[in-house]
């Protein structure tokens, strides 16, 4: 395995204040990576469960209109864009296992009470609506908790740790999508109780994960809201750090936004296909992304930031060529090349900020990662929606992909981001 960076890790050592008060870390031996993947696969193969499952309850169950089907679905995803900073916080302050434990147990308990109303036959839109905004907001405060553990237990080779991670996630959430189709036999009560238990599984494993010393802190209570803006503040002043935020809301923005939207309506109206057609289409991106990761693991990448770019580069090609026209078969295979091109965005540019996120804001500053992704790909997704009406499907994808190359330009003459290790 090729060695990604110099010195010890961060994740391969625990966390001592010097005398001056600030945090240094000294090494330790690290353990409990294992126990850590399970957890990760238990939280989104939960989750892909999650994906299917509420939808089917909404269209399927409920038979809701479109609106409240959108209504529906952004209460799972609002609590995330508003509590995300406020969750890394808190993980700053509390005991990441710990904490991430809790957050498995909530989950649980939701989706075990959704199940019993569904069971009685007695759910509706805003109960749903209810859950939703609960489910969210746990996820708000779990995915903080997450990427921090992850620093800790990832020992000398964070790279290889966060592929891992990544290959773990996007495999899981798609096997959980499988399970959950089973729901078309046996109703959404056993599948929701099904989904219940892979959630505890996680809370469960945590357990084998080494506890952190944490930095002495005010209390988790005693939080004020200048707190939730140190990770901005943070990310704002180290540009190892803020240059990758631009690039992950760059494809919140310009990627996922005519993913979501340009894709499923290529498929429909430019190809004449249904759902099996678009099933596969959706399935690749995920695919390559996950096949990417295994590559990486073995092969590492010396220059993160300029692979970033690249990787950025690549997407946009690909969405070039997509939008210039081209039969169904090739829209497959781009696709394919496009998620492999997304997976060693994903992997790198994660990696930069886990190295770079100090120990007593670790938290906090990997929020910020996550909101890049979380609050772009809604305002990327409403955009490509009037872009449609606009310019049309390929004129979407083309604008997208040339606003992307002119960013990336730009970041590769005027930042030192194709420098960063």
């Amino acid at each position: 395995m090729t060695r990604t960076d110099s010195g010890p890790s961060p994740a391969a050592s625990d966390q001592v204040p010097s005398p001056q008060g600030a945090l240094v870390e000294t090494p330790v031996p690290v353990s409990g990576f294992g126990s850590f993947a399970i957890g990760v696969g238990s939280w989104f193969g939960a989750w892909g469960m999650q994906q299917v499952l509420f939808s089917w309850i909404v269209v399927g169950e409920l038979a809701a209109e479109a609106e409240w089907v959108g209504i529906a679905q952004a209460s799972t995803m609002i609590p995330s864009t508003f509590l995300l900073l406020a969750g890394g916080a808190v993980a700053d302050r509390f005991e990441p296992r710990r904490m991430l434990a809790l957050m498995h147990v909530l989950a649980a308990l939701a989706v075990l009470g959704l199940a019993m109303a569904s069971l009685q036959g007695s759910v509706s839109l805003g109960e749903l609506i209810g859950y939703g905004l609960v489910i969210g907001t746990v996820q708000a405060f779990s995915m903080p908790a997450r990427d921090a553990l992850l620093s800790r237990v990832a020992g000398e080779d964070l790279m290889k740790a966060v592929t891992t991670m990544t290959a773990v996630q996007f495999g899981a959430q798609a096997a959980g999508a499988l399970v959950a189709a089973f729901a078309r036999l046996t109703g959404s009560p056993p599948m929701l109780v099904l989904q219940s238990g892979v959630f505890l599984i996680g809370a469960f494993v945590q357990r084998k994960v080494p506890p952190a010393a944490m930095p002495t802190r005010r209390p988790a209570s005693e939080l004020r809201f200048a707190d939730f803006l140190q990770g901005v503040q943070k990310v704002a002043n180290e540009e190892r750090l803020w240059a990758p935020t631009v690039l992950v809301v760059a494809v919140g923005l310009f990627f996922i936004g005519p993913y979501v939207v340009v894709f499923p309506l290529l498929v429909r109206d430019t190809y004449g296909l249904g759902v099996d057609a678009l099933s596969v289409v959706l399935m690749l991106f995920p695919l390559g992304t996950i096949v990417g990761s295994l590559v990486l693991r073995i092969r590492g990448v010396r220059r993160k930031g300029r692979a970033a770019l690249l990787a950025l580069v690549c997407g946009a090609t690909m969405q070039i060529v997509i939008g210039a026209g081209v039969p169904y078969w090739a829209f497959v295979v781009l696709t394919l090349i496009w998620g492999l091109g997304g997976s060693v965005f994903i992997n790198c540019s994660r990696t930069l900020f886990q190295e770079s996120a100090p120990v007593h804001l670790r938290g906090s500053v990997l929020a910020v990662y996550q909101l890049g992704f979380m609050g772009a790909a809604p305002i990327g997704t409403f955009l490509s929606g009037f872009a449609v009406k606009q310019f049309g499907l390929h004129g979407t994808l083309l604008i997208g992909a040339t606003s992307m190359l002119g960013l990336v330009l730009w970041m590769a003459t005027r930042t030192r981001t194709s420098r960063m290790a």
